[in-house]
């Protein structure tokens, strides 16, 4: 792959990112980037700065989210791009899951402690959270304070990864409910890395075209978890239900997912080609 010119999934230290918004910026005008879109979790608390800093560096930023959605199976997280960062409605609803997640952290730290004999406490873990949602990631950062795991990596596979701490689930809107408040917040709503679904390709297809009559917009073809092969399924599938195409790293940092690098990925992404998101980008006037 050539020069990567944008990534349209970058989490930041808002959510469960190792950069802020400064550094995130900085990073991508070092490697040419020309597009990002900022979509941390539950919130956009970075994504004021990161739209002032990008213009300062010649560099245009989307404000986006990534919402987790009900699923009967696997996961389901929706892409919001072109998010009204003021919209009173969508940050109270924000704010209403990131209570609801601090609620499960509590209760994994809880459960952490009776299985593994692990003490850490909430304020150990918001050492580590440099924003508004705190997640499994500061969690695996408490962890390997004490000592139990020798890195991130490790405590996510030993403790955090462990079968005994399945049943402890985050609050999640129905997929209606997500695709409608991305759109009362001026957004565009993108199925991200349908992967995770873990469905047939037949059912894939059902469940995308059931989304579509919710109002999705688009699919997340291109993404670092995905082959080749299943790029060349999700774009048939996004050009025979009319809908557009994005494409993201999934960065998160130095620290998290250490294998994705910004703009990049895996090296397996096209993101050198910017025609691919031309019609997001016109959807949102931003081209």
């Amino acid at each position: 792959m050539e020069t990567a010119k944008f990534d349209l999934h970058v989490h930041t230290t808002a959510s469960d990112g190792s950069l802020n918004a400064k550094q995130i910026i900085a990073e991508a005008k070092r490697i040419g980037l020309t597009t990002i879109a900022i979509t941390d979790h539950d919130t956009i608390g970075n994504v004021k700065e990161c739209i002032e800093e990008g213009k300062k560096n010649g560099i245009r930023v989307i404000s986006g989210i990534e919402l987790s959605a009900s699923t009967d199976t696997g996961k389901m997280h929706i892409l919001g791009f072109g998010i009204d960062p003021d919209n009173t409605e969508f940050n109270m609803v924000m704010k209403m899951l990131r209570d609801a997640r601090e609620e499960r952290n509590k209760n994994i730290i809880e459960a952490i402690k009776c299985i593994f004999n692990i003490e850490i406490s909430m304020e150990n873990v918001k050492k580590h959270a440099k924003g508004d949602s705190i997640g499994k990631p500061h969690i695996a950062a408490a962890i390997v304070e004490t000592g139990f795991c020798d890195n991130i990596e490790i405590a996510f596979k030993k403790v955090l990864g462990s079968k005994k701490l399945e049943n402890i689930e985050r609050k999640k809107l129905p997929p209606k409910t997500c695709i409608e408040l991305i759109h009362k917040a001026g957004g565009l709503a993108f199925l991200a890395h349908p992967k995770s679904l873990k469905l047939s390709l037949e059912n894939t297809f059902a469940k995308i075209k059931q989304l579509k009559t919710f109002g999705l917009d688009g699919i997340e073809v291109f993404h670092s978890s995905h082959t080749q092969k299943q790029c060349e399924k999700y774009t048939k599938i996004a050009n025979e239900l009319g809908l557009m195409i994005s494409c993201g790293s999934d960065f998160h940092g130095l620290e998290i997912k250490k294998e994705i690098t910004l703009g990049y990925g895996n090296n397996n992404i096209p993101t050198d080609n910017e025609e691919i998101i031309i019609p997001l980008l016109k959807a949102l006037k931003m081209a």
